[in-house]
């Protein structure tokens, strides 16, 4: 028997296979149409949308078009990493899980997915065309659409807060290094001249994603080593929290910090300084580390030109018919009918609650709460002879996958404050465990219990969020809801038991009216 006859080429794509290729590439679009023309988390949900991107200065279409731009700039590499022999084994592990999600998240209106889904499947199309070497060519651009990737809204939630924090904290250590005396109280930064809240806008999530996303392109279209490209796209997360913290840290020394122009202007010479700094790092490594690119010359070994040629051709025509009834699939397949908006009555309580009365209602206050969203409210003072208490109730119908309740934010009212306690309570068989907290917002002392129903564990909500089960027939029916009771805490040495005694009571009398 024979070996495999091979020979060092450096041939051009033939006619038959640019037409073949540019059939392809026609029919991957018309099967992913929807990342384009379909509804997006920025249609139905723009003020969480416009507070995650607005900071990275980026969106799943710019990124696509940036990947687009970066394939043309590196069209040689790639036309040469295209005669690399195929791999239909590893390709499978690919394809065929993007096939499902694409099928799912038709089936659920998920875009996420189906965005996930044209990564793998593409992916896994340059694997089974041409192996390990076209898919390490286009590595970089594939990243970079999996960062564009939009994160489940618990995600964020459980991300973006004690971010909030720890950028806070590290402003507060740079004021006071500079001698200004500044004290972080969550997520307020208190100085001699005022308060500032350091609002999501201001974290380093989408900066971090914005100066990956550059650092990727940046290695994929300058030829660079390995351990070179490796360091700099590792460095940039750093560099972004760097910059990002001396921004907020300009912001809250700037009297103008309210203006949106400023916050704007801020932001693009800080991303200039970021860039910079991305910049220095490169010269750093380009000067102590090897400088030998390894073998990215245009000729390889492969196997007999015939033969490949005969099997890409193949491989073309399976990719082809694959893309072709996809598009079909997208036309035709039926969607989850999903409830109706009116499904779900809005939160309600009774106006009177055993000798509680009703003083007044209170208006959401979302700066505070930023990507926290809720389906409805209810934010309103009671009063009795006993003092004062104040209600928040935020449900999810679970509707929208780009919504979620669940946040540590939820312990507290319109600000955090400084956190005194923090213990787990039992509020009976029907509520189960509660957090209690103690806060010192300035002007008062506040106790306040909170707590979820109808939420599941953080992995278990994320699970749901990610596979879009609560848009299929796995949904759960009950709404999420979210309690919480806020009263003042007097300073007595009797103050902390008298406000437990307080939320108590009235806890039963909101009971009872349910």
């Amino acid at each position: 028997m024979s070996s495999a006859v091979t020979e060092k080429i450096n041939l051009p794509i033939s006619g038959k296979e640019k037409l073949l290729l540019v059939l392809l590439f026609v029919l991957a679009g018309l099967a992913f149409h929807q990342l384009v023309i379909g509804e997006t988390a920025a249609e139905f949900m723009p003020t969480v949308v416009d507070a995650f991107f607005s900071v990275s200065g980026i969106s799943p279409q710019f990124a696509y078009t940036l990947v687009i731009g970066l394939l043309i700039v590196r069209r040689k590499d790639i036309a040469v990493a295209y005669h690399g022999a195929g791999e239909p084994g590893s390709a499978m592990l690919f394809l065929v899980p993007g096939v499902c999600l694409f099928l799912w998240g038709h089936f659920v209106s998920a875009m996420d997915l189906i965005h996930v889904s044209f990564i793998l499947v593409c992916f896994g199309a340059a694997r089974l065309l041409a192996g390990k070497r076209l898919t390490r060519a286009i590595l970089p651009p594939v990243l970079i659409l999996v960062l564009a990737t939009p994160l489940p809204a618990v995600l964020i939630n459980q991300i973006i807060f004690p971010m909030q924090l720890i950028d806070a904290r590290h402003s507060v250590w740079l004021l006071n290094a500079i001698g200004i005396p500044a004290l972080a109280k969550g997520d307020m930064i208190s100085m001699a001249e005022g308060s500032t809240r350091f609002a999501e806008s201001c974290t380093a999530l989408g900066f971090t994603l914005w100066l990956t996303i550059f650092a990727l392109a940046y290695v994929y279209i300058f030829r660079i080593t390995r351990w070179h490209a490796i360091l700099l796209v590792l460095s940039a997360p750093f560099i972004a929290y760097a910059v990002n913290i001396l921004r907020a840290f300009t912001l809250v020394l700037n009297p103008e910090q309210d203006v949106l122009s400023i916050h704007t202007l801020q932001g693009v010479v800080f991303f200039l300084i970021g860039f910079s700094l991305l910049y220095a790092v490169d010269n750093v490594l380009m000067r102590y580390l090897p400088k030998t690119i390894g073998a990215h010359g245009n000729a390889f070994l492969v196997p007999g030109k015939d033969e490949l040629a005969g099997q890409k051709h193949r491989r073309l025509y399976a990719l082809a018919g694959l893309f072709a009834g996809l598009f079909v699939v997208s036309l035709m397949m039926p969607t989850w009918p999903a409830p109706s908006k009116g499904a779900y009555q809005p939160v309600s309580l009774e106006k009177k609650l055993g000798q509680w009365e009703t003083v007044k209602n209170i208006p959401v206050k979302y700066p505070f709460l930023g990507s926290v969203r809720y389906s409805s409210t209810l934010y309103r003072d009671y009063q009795n002879t006993q003092g004062a208490i104040t209600v928040f109730i935020g449900t999810d119908d679970r509707l929208r996958r780009h919504r979620s309740l669940l946040s540590d934010k939820n312990a507290y009212p319109d600000e955090m404050g400084l956190e005194q306690e923090r213990s787990i309570i039992d509020l009976g068989p029907d509520i189960g465990h509660a957090v209690a907290t103690v806060l010192d917002n300035n002007t008062q002392r506040l106790l306040t219990y909170y707590w979820y129903e109808g939420v599941d564990s953080v992995s278990k909500e994320l699970l749901y969020a990610i596979l879009a089960l609560d848009q299929s027939p796995f949904r759960r029916e009950k709404q999420a809801w979210v309690t919480r009771l806020t009263t003042y805490v007097e300073l007595t040495p009797e103050g902390r038991m008298h406000a437990d005694k307080r939320l108590r009571d009235f806890l039963r009398e909101m009971e009872t009216s349910r």
